[in-house]
């Protein structure tokens, strides 16, 4: 399956009004006449001053919807192909890693994006869904989305994590699960990617997570899904 890594950063809009110039004549003082000098040497003039028109409010920064539903938790398996075991085990190490590390990941799978590019629609998903923390605040986020029809994945990484988590590095780690997802088993290969972002990431902040490894051997193998 192909597959791309791509940043995505706390989103924002603002509106910049451009202030009209209104120019006001002041009116001249005294009865001379023009180009005569009053007292005190000074020569009447008219002047023209620039007076801006008060600033108004940026208007408000409009939501980004996702098109995908809320999410209900760290993996959201609309393409019902990630086995119940995997699952399981995904969704309470990525609890403990946010609650840990304050990192956040996020694991989604689709049929199709419907003709959008897989580019597009993952953003769309990471922003709708405000995957990490709120901008300014540490810790960071990123999504893994899988479009199994399509034969495509993304991973969407924040710019919190830009640092640890390069391109090349977020690109090596992601085609790990491509034998895989070619052979159906989803739980493996989204299991094998999501471990070794962790990894990365615990080598590059200092935490650990070794004592919560997700360890597939041994677990009874579900049956491939289509």
């Amino acid at each position: 399956m192909r597959g791309e890594a791509k940043r995505f950063g706390a989103w924002s809009g603002a509106a910049v009004s451009a202030a009209a110039l209104l120019l006001a004549a002041l009116a001249l003082e005294g009865c001379a006449q023009s180009g005569s000098a009053p007292a005190g040497g000074e020569t009447a003039t008219q002047s023209l001053r620039v007076q801006p028109t008060p600033a108004q409010p940026a208007p408000p920064t409009p939501a980004v919807e996702s098109p995908l539903p809320p999410p209900e938790g760290f993996v959201n398996d609309s393409a019902n192909v990630i086995d119940d075991v995997a699952e399981s085990l995904l969704e309470a190490r990525l609890r403990s890693l946010k609650q840990r590390a304050k990192i956040e990941i996020g694991v989604a799978t689709v049929e199709t994006t419907g003709g959008q590019s897989i580019s597009d629609y993952s953003l769309a998903v990471a922003r709708g869904w405000g995957v990490g923390p709120p901008a300014g605040e540490e810790g960071g986020g990123l999504l893994l989305l899988i479009a199994v029809k399509d034969h495509q994945w993304r991973i969407q990484v924040s710019r919190g994590l830009e640092a640890d988590l390069p391109d090349d590095v977020v690109a090596d780690i992601g085609r790990t699960m491509t034998p895989s997802l070619r052979e159906g088993r989803y739980g493996p290969g989204v299991t094998k990617c999501v471990d070794g972002l962790i990894r990365r990431l615990a080598e590059r902040r200092g935490f650990s997570m070794k004592d919560e490894t997700i360890i597939l051997e041994g677990v009874p193998k579900a049956k491939p899904k289509a």
